[in-house]
C-alpha cells in the first residue's frame, strides 16, 4: 500500500515566492541589457556627434563660405544621419568658426579661430623686387627658402660691421616679384571697416568699463562691447569674448590680465612687463614696452588703408622693445605709394617674435624671427645714417616654426589656430 504525505500550504506559497523572485530577476537582467544595448547606442552616436563636429571644421576649411553665413554642410560619404552646420565670422585678422553637429536631440557645437596654413615650402622671407639689391650685414642670418628681387642679395657692412657667414641664405634662393603677397581680400575689407563701425551693435551689449573690472565671455555668447575715447587698462581681467574700442587710444597695464579680447583704436600701447593674449588692431601706431610677452595666438596690426604716413613723420607704426616675446602675426598694411625713409615696423634688439611678421613698407629688423617675413623693403639706421634695403643683425629661420602653425590668411590652405571656450 503506498505510503501518502501531504503537502503544507506554506511550501506551495514558498515555491511561488521564489518563482516570482526569480521572474523579477530574469526582468531585470533583461531591462538592464536592453538599457545597457541602448546606452552603448546612444554612446556611439554621442561620438560619432563629437567627432562629426571636428570632420566638420576641416571640411568647412576647404569650402568657400560667405563671412557672418551659416550653412549645413553636404560631407561626401556622410550617412550616419549625423547634421553638420557651420557659420563662420571673424575674430580680430582670424576667422572664427562655429560648428555644430546634430542627431535627433543630441547637439554639440565647437567654436575655433582658424588662419593660413603653414605649406611645405614656407620660405623664410619674401622681399617685393623693387629693382634694387639686398644687403646683408653684421651678425644678420637667414635660414629656410629666401624669395629675393633680380639683383639677389650681398654681404655688405654697416658701421665697420662686415657680415659674419659664409653664404648669404642657408637655403634656397628664388626670385620674387613687384607685387605683394594677397591677403585674403574680405579680410582685409573687414579690417578697413571695423574702426569705423557705428554703435548699432555696441548697445544692447555695452559694458560699463571702471578700474577692477572682471569679466569673462564665453565666445557662445554675444560679443560684449567695452566702448571709450581713452582706455587704460588696469587692474582688469578680461577674458574672452569682448571688444574694447577707443576713439582715441589704449593703454595696457603690467597688471591687467587679458586673454583672447581684440582692441580697436588709433593708437594702442602696451606697458613693460605685460603678459597675456590679444589681439591689437590700431590706425595708426602700437608700441610696445621692453619684456612684453604676448602668447599664440596674439595680435599687432596697423592698417592705414589709404591714408599714407605724413612726409615728415619720423614715429614708428609698430616700435617693439627690446626682450620682447611675441607668438602669432606683426603686420602693417599701407595703400599708398609713397616712398619713405623710416621703418614702419621696428622690432628692437633681444626680441624674438615667433611666427610672422608682414610689413607692406620699411621693416628694421634688429631681434629674431623664427616663422617668415615678407616685406616690401628692409631698412637700418644706424649713427645718423640710412641705410636702404639692408639687414643688420637680425636673424630669420623658417626651420625652427612648427608645422601646427597657423597665422595670416593668403588665400591659401587654412589650419586651426585654436579651440574656442
Amino acid at each position: 500500500m503506498p505510503y501518502k504525505t501531504k503537502i503544507k500550504a506554506g511550501a506551495l506559497q514558498f515555491v511561488l515566492l521564489v518563482g516570482a523572485v526569480i521572474a523579477v530577476l530574469l526582468l531585470t537582467f533583461a531591462l538592464l541589457h536592453k538599457t545597457h544595448v541602448l546606452f552603448g547606442k546612444k554612446t556611439s552616436k554621442t561620438i560619432a556627434v563629437i567627432k562629426k563636429a571636428d570632420l566638420g571644421l576641416n571640411y568647412a576649411m576647404r569650402q568657400d563660405i560667405l563671412i557672418n553665413d551659416s550653412v549645413t554642410l553636404k560631407i561626401p560619404l556622410d550617412e550616419d544621419g549625423v547634421e553638420v552646420s557651420v557659420f563662420k565670422s571673424y575674430w580680430g585678422i582670424f576667422e572664427k568658426y562655429t560648428v555644430s553637429s546634430r542627431f535627433k536631440k543630441t547637439v554639440f557645437e565647437k567654436t575655433a579661430l582658424v588662419g593660413g596654413a603653414v605649406e611645405g615650402q614656407f620660405p623664410a622671407l619674401y622681399l617685393k623686387d623693387n629693382d634694387r639689391p639686398m644687403i646683408i650685414a653684421g651678425s644678420a642670418k637667414i635660414t629656410g627658402n629666401a624669395y629675393l628681387p633680380e639683383q639677389g642679395i650681398r654681404p655688405g657692412t654697416i658701421a665697420g660691421e662686415f657680415y659674419k657667414f659664409n653664404l648669404p641664405v642657408y637655403g634656397a634662393v628664388k626670385q620674387s616679384s613687384n607685387e605683394f603677397l594677397i591677403i585674403d581680400t574680405s579680410l582685409k575689407k573687414y579690417l578697413k571697416e571695423l574702426p569705423k563701425r557705428g554703435n548699432y551693435d555696441f548697445r544692447e551689449n555695452h559694458i560699463r568699463f571702471s578700474e577692477g573690472l572682471v569679466l569673462i565671455n564665453s565666445f557662445k555668447a554675444p560679443t560684449k562691447y567695452i566702448e571709450g575715447d581713452v582706455i587704460r587698462l588696469s587692474h582688469v581681467d578680461l577674458r574672452g569674448n569682448i571688444m574694447v574700442k577707443a576713439s582715441q587710444k589704449i593703454y595696457v597695464g603690467k597688471n591687467s590680465n587679458l586673454k583672447d579680447i581684440v582692441l580697436i583704436a588709433p593708437k594702442i600701447s602696451i606697458e613693460s612687463g605685460f603678459n597675456g593674449i590679444l589681439q591689437c588692431i590700431a590706425t595708426e601706431s602700437i608700441k610696445v614696452e621692453n619684456r612684453v610677452i604676448l602668447d599664440y595666438p596674439s595680435v599687432l596690426v596697423v592698417n592705414r588703408g589709404d591714408m599714407p604716413n605724413p612726409k615728415n613723420r619720423s614715429e614708428t607704426n609698430i616700435q617693439i622693445g627690446k626682450n620682447v616675446l611675441i607668438k602669432g602675426i606683426v603686420a602693417y598694411m599701407e595703400d599708398g605709394d609713397e616712398e619713405n625713409f623710416i621703418p614702419q615696423i621696428k622690432v628692437n634688439e633681444n626680441t624674438t617674435v615667433f611666427g610672422e611678421i608682414y610689413c607692406e613698407k620699411n621693416l628694421e629688423l634688429k631681434g629674431g624671427v623664427i616663422g617668415n617675413i615678407t616685406t616690401d623693403a628692409f631698412i637700418a639706421l644706424e649713427k645718423g645714417s640710412i641705410y636702404q634695403n639692408h639687414l643688420f643683425n637680425g636673424t630669420i629661420n623658417s626651420k625652427l616654426l612648427p608645422t601646427a602653425y597657423a597665422g595670416l590668411l593668403f588665400n591659401k590652405e587654412k589650419a586651426l589656430a585654436k579651440w574656442l571656450y
